[in-house]
């Protein structure tokens, strides 16, 4: 959905929003006040016809020759003076014609039998009772309109009448009102809010729609512009009330000032890419295809990605659990076995390093925050060397190592050098199942700056085809590997500023040759 149809989606449904709630609002006002009113009338109702009762069992009693012996004497006597009072029972049929919602009015006595109603073939039932009025006028919202537009319940008012020196009430006034009724009543203001309904509702949308469609005309001119940054084309400002407020005006400049960088940067990426192929049509075919074979390797690193997710999940937790194993070991073992200690610090630092293995994973495609240093680079060889002389005995395989006459100094991270030497040192030890000898041997380039690691095998070489493969991501000639080591190697080499080549005779053998700038002190000495 675009943004137009978004923004006129949202602002419709808000009118229609407000439009349906003020319209709920007047029918809740509208029942309301309907119900106030009945509910005002049925009480002042009750009241007179309590004082008319109260008023007239008073004069008949007093006019009796001698008063009722005991309480229950009394209300039998007040009973039948109800009964038989026919100006009562006028009293209730007038009050009830009087009111447009109340059905019935009832009086009962203290047993709940009626005693005298505006409807004659109530006297001598039960008085049952009702639903509150009083309660429905103050429910709810949804309750107090499903009571009025739905409910056909009667609801009614008591009124209980008492007498000074009796416990309780002596006589019960029941008052009905009917919903039917009070709908009838409702009806014509009623069918007003719906006509309202019915003719505002649109009206409002359509009202909304085209003070949207005012509202939303800049995003036209905004449209254009972009329409003519992407064609590379400096479109002409459109002229009108859009264009003309200040707001727009200052999109309007910010957009063209954007659509001239653009346009500028696309012409400087056409010339590099003229530029770049005039370049490689001048070089012959095989620096084209080292280039192309760089720029494929450049590519496939990013693979790494894929990966690194499930390398962190599968190692990460299992080597945190060895490093506490390996501490917790140390702790055991330290003093009935003193020679484990230096063992155990190894497995240690292996496990350390297995970690950044882990991390550098993670980080082999955003930039990679080294730890330089100042590293002797034969003193690190020297230790990788030592490292993997048991791996390399096993497999009868005679490590020579050539330390160069003088300290060679590079600034450098040492875990991730360390990393990037061992992998090709790895990778020479296995090159050689019948044995052989693995050689490292350092050399200073003459006035480039720089110092190289050869690390030379004996083993079953790589062919030309594979040599130019050797470094890309996931390739590898092992029935069991994962072709990580190598792309790494090559990555961490490049973030050092350094360069990896490799010289290799099938049958007779293999030379990395890994080059890597001195330190600025060391240069000059």
């Amino acid at each position: 959905m675009t943004l137009r149809a978004r923004i006129l989606t949202m602002t419709l449904a808000m009118v229609a929003i407000v439009v349906v709630a003020m319209l709920t609002i007047l029918v809740d006002n509208l029942v309301g006040t309907w119900l106030e009113s009945s509910l005002e009338r049925s009480e002042v109702a009750g009241q007179q016809i309590k004082s008319f009762m109260v008023r007239r069992i008073g004069e008949r009693t007093a006019a009796l020759p001698r008063p009722p012996e005991g309480l229950y004497a009394t209300k039998r006597l007040w009973s039948t003076f109800v009964k038989e009072d026919g100006d009562l029972a006028a009293l209730l049929e007038q009050t009830m014609a009087q009111s447009r919602a109340i059905i019935e009015i009832s009086v009962a006595a203290e047993d709940g039998r009626v005693l005298a109603s505006s409807n004659p073939a109530r006297v001598g039932d039960i008085l049952w009772p009702r639903p509150d009025l009083r309660a429905v006028r103050f429910s709810r919202f949804a309750g107090r309109i499903a009571a009025v537009l739905q409910g056909r319940d009667d609801y009614e008012t008591r009124t209980p009448i008492g007498f000074a020196g009796q416990p309780g009430s002596v006589f019960m006034i029941q008052i009905l009102s009917s919903p039917l009724l009070l709908r009838d009543a409702m009806r014509p203001e009623y069918l007003g809010i719906v006509w309202v309904a019915l003719l505002g509702l649109p009206a409002a949308i359509f009202f909304a729609y085209g003070v949207s469609q005012l509202a939303l005309r800049p995003l036209d001119q905004v449209n254009h512009l972009i329409d003519g940054i992407v064609s590379g084309q400096a479109p002409e400002p459109r002229r009108g009330s859009a264009a003309a407020t200040r707001e727009m005006a200052i999109i309007e400049s910010k957009l063209s000032l954007l659509g001239e960088r653009f346009r500028d940067a696309r012409h400087d990426a056409t010339q590099l890419r003229t530029s770049l192929d005039e370049a490689m049509s001048k070089l012959d075919a095989e620096a084209r295809k080292q280039i192309e074979s760089q720029f494929a390797l450049s590519r496939r690193l990013t693979a790494i990605n894929s990966l690194t997710a499930r390398v962190a999940h599968e190692i990460k937790n299992p080597l945190n659990s060895i490093a506490l194993r390996l501490e917790l070991l140390s702790s055991m073992v330290d003093k009935e076995v003193p020679g484990a200690a230096a063992e155990i610090t190894i497995l240690s630092q292996e496990v350390t390093r297995l970690d950044r293995v882990v991390r550098t994973f993670l980080d082999f495609n955003r930039p990679v925050d080294l730890a330089m240093e100042r590293v002797d680079l034969g003193r690190l060889i020297g230790g990788i060397a030592h490292f993997l002389e048991p791996e390399a005995e096993r497999k009868n395989i005679r490590t020579v190592l050539n330390q160069p006459a003088a300290p060679l100094y590079v600034n450098a991270d040492a875990s991730l050098l360390r990393q990037a030497f061992v992998n090709v040192a790895v990778n020479a030890i296995e090159a050689m199942d019948s044995g052989g000898t693995l050689s490292y041997e350092f050399g200073v380039s003459d006035g480039e700056g720089g110092c190289e690691v050869r690390i030379v095998d004996t083993g079953i070489g790589i062919s030309p085809e594979l040599r130019e493969k050797i470094f890309q991501l996931y390739f590898t000639t092992k029935p069991q590997g994962t072709g990580i080591g190598l792309a790494m190697t090559f990555r961490a080499i490049q973030l050092h500023g350094g360069a990896i080549e490799i010289e290799s005779e099938p049958g007779r053998g293999s030379t990395f040759r890994i080059v890597l700038p001195l330190m600025a002190n060391e240069v000059a000495a």
